[in-house]
């Protein structure tokens, strides 16, 4: 049976007055990628410094590993043993090499002496930095030092890994990496909780989602389960001439269907129930449906009245 590793229940989270979080409730499982979304200002970071024990919530639990993180005795610091981490600040130190700091982290973590030394090499070379590994962190490129930041979480062999934004910005070679890195450790059997903007990166990875906006979950399932749900089927139908195509456009757009034609290709969203063949007997020579991208999918879902993410 599936180990509930991180839950959030009825949690809520004041600034002063402003509510950051609004009464999140989530269960995160073993082995889940979880992917974490919403817009700017929507409660992603708050969501994150609490579970990693960086701050309260004002009221609600939050557990993770099956443990308080707030309670400042052994069984917690030994929770936190458990959890890896990459966020924002990336916590290298760029006058020590990449292995300096590895071995260093490694120590820090309890994993000591040449087992240290061991773990840390193994590590470098799984973020492929072999050849750099004895090169101080300050000539790293922003990609190498994304893959060592990765690294750095994984050292300590952790049972669920806080990702935020670990992909922004970094070249194509760095993201295959990270992102085959990650779905190796949930296969092995972290937990992932993976905060990002990258939606396409989002839906390559994660088992499941939940999105936020203003401090409210407005969906929690699973990614086959938004994109089914939410998700809109869009139809292709290619016709044998343009001339064709044109005279179906005509006719879809008067009855208020968003309808794109490139050549003899009409491409539209259907409504329920709807039957090309009440439409036309022209020259069809093909039709196909492709559904809604995880990104179309999440922008419905929060923009608001201006159509502003």
């Amino acid at each position: 049976m599936d180990k509930i590793i991180l839950e959030l229940k009825n949690v809520h989270r004041l600034y002063g007055d402003y509510e950051a979080l609004r009464g999140i409730s989530l269960e995160v499982r073993n082995g889940q990628i979880f992917g974490y979304l919403g817009p700017n200002g929507s409660g992603k970071t708050t969501t994150i410094k609490l579970i990693l024990g960086l701050i309260k919530p004002h009221s609600g639990d939050v557990s993770v590993l099956g443990g308080d993180p707030y309670i400042d005795d052994y069984k917690a610091m030994d929770t936190r043993r458990h959890i890896g981490s990459v966020l924002e600040f990336d916590g290298l130190y760029t006058q020590l090499t990449g292995l300096q700091n590895l071995v260093f982290w490694a120590e820090l973590y309890g994993i000591e002496g040449q087992n240290a030394i061991k773990r840390a090499k193994h590590m470098i070379d799984l973020v492929k930095l072999s050849e750099w590994a004895d090169v101080r962190v300050a000539e790293y490129s922003f990609g190498m030092r994304k893959r060592l930041n990765l690294a750095r979480a994984l050292v300590n062999d952790p049972d669920i890994l806080i990702l935020d934004e670990p992909t922004v910005g970094v070249d194509p070679e760095s993201r295959y990496l990270i992102r085959n890195i990650i779905k190796d450790s949930a296969a092995e059997g972290k937990t992932i909780f993976f905060s990002s903007h990258d939606l396409e990166e989002v839906q390559k990875i994660c088992s499941h989602i939940a999105i936020l906006k203003n401090g409210e979950l407005i969906f929690n399932g699973t990614l086959k389960d938004v994109i089914t749900q939410l998700g809109k089927s869009k139809l292709f139908i290619r016709l044998e001439s343009p001339d064709d195509a044109d005279f179906l456009t005509k006719k879809l757009r008067d009855i208020g269907y968003d309808v794109k034609m490139e050549g003899s290709v009409v491409s539209f969203y259907p409504e329920k129930g709807f039957e090309i063949s009440n439409l036309t007997k022209r020259r069809l020579l093909d039709t196909w449906e492709v559904n809604s991208s995880l990104e179309e999918v999440y922008l419905n879902l929060v923009a608001d009245s201006k159509g502003e993410a």
